[in-house]
């Protein structure tokens, strides 16, 4: 098993050794770079413009952003009648 564990990673690393031999234009930055930018991704934090404060009901909501922060973030609000994940359906004034 370590045998296989080892030809792996040799074969791994080789393997990144040619990807990032390349030229600029074909270079994307290497296996090991796709692999962490892949896993990694893109992660934007936002401050939340909402907070839970005890409102249950639909009629209690200002808009339909608050209603799906509240259903998310809220425990206990009765949002959601229907448990499809979209609150507030049935409001007007959304």
């Amino acid at each position: 098993m370590k045998k296989i564990i080892l030809i792996a990673a040799l074969i791994l690393a080789v393997w990144n050794y040619f990807e990032e031999q390349k030229p600029a234009a074909e270079n994307r930055g290497g296996l090991m770079s796709y692999f962490v930018q892949t896993v990694h991704g893109k992660v934007v934090q936002k401050k939340p413009e909402f907070h839970c404060d005890g409102r249950l009901y639909c009629p209690q909501m200002k808009s339909r952003a608050e209603a799906e922060f509240f259903l998310e973030f809220c425990p206990g609000t009765y949002l959601d009648d229907n448990k499809n994940g979209i609150p507030c359906e049935n409001d007007p004034r959304f």
